[in-house]
């Protein structure tokens, strides 16, 4: 007999739990929404490093040391902690009655469910904390899930080069492409839609195959 799919709000609930694992298999990493000025500056210095990195583009045109845009003002900002130095990132841009998410406008691409969908992007993790299990990954999608949850949203846009697509899909995220690939931030990107609800029961599996 084929059981039938969970509720909702079960697998919210069920979601809630996993992502609670996952970051207290992290600590003493501790992973948050920033709060302050500090842990902005904190965050924004972070993406300028990995633009200057990766030469995504023209370290001239950060005088400050600070990668940022106009959707940072209204943007929620997840940084990863080792203590009191800032290691990992990224933001998540929120719906807003009349403006676009930056990838709709990037790459001309309609949002299903727009009043549901974050855009999560600029994410970094700084060079010795990477690692083959996407550990750190895993640590600010689980806070920033955490930080969707608490305003009702389940979606997720971005703006990705096509290999980490594919390693989304292996750590088992439901996503899909939006549109083609082109060029933005110095790479071939695609844009990318992910389904929370649908998430949800690949990653219980996985994590308790890891667990």
């Amino acid at each position: 007999m084929t059981p039938h799919p969970a509720p909702s709000g079960d697998l919210l609930t069920i979601g809630d739990a996993i992502v609670k694992g996952v970051l207290a298999s992290l600590e003493p990493l501790r992973f948050e929404a920033t709060s302050d000025d500090r842990a902005h500056e904190a965050a924004f210095r972070l993406r300028y490093r990995a633009v200057v990195e990766r030469n995504l583009a023209d370290a001239a045109g950060f005088p400050d040391g600070l990668e940022r845009d106009e959707f940072d003002s209204s943007a929620i900002q997840v940084v990863g902690w080792d203590g009191d130095r800032p290691v990992a990132t990224c933001r998540l841009v929120l719906p807003m009655a009349g403006r676009s998410l930056p990838v709709e406008q990037d790459f001309g691409v309609e949002v299903p469910a727009a009043d549901r969908t974050v855009e999560v992007g600029r994410m970094v993790v700084e060079r010795e904390y990477r690692s083959p299990d996407h550990r750190m990954f895993m640590g600010l999608a689980s806070c920033g899930w955490l930080c969707m949850r608490e305003r009702g949203l389940t979606e997720v846009v971005a703006a990705t080069p096509a290999r980490l697509a594919s390693m989304f899909v292996t750590l088992g995220f439901a996503v899909r492409a939006l549109g083609p690939p082109r060029m933005y931030w110095g790479e071939e990107r695609v844009p990318i839609h992910c389904d929370g609800l649908a998430t949800i029961p690949r990653i219980r599996e996985l994590w308790t195959l890891r667990r």
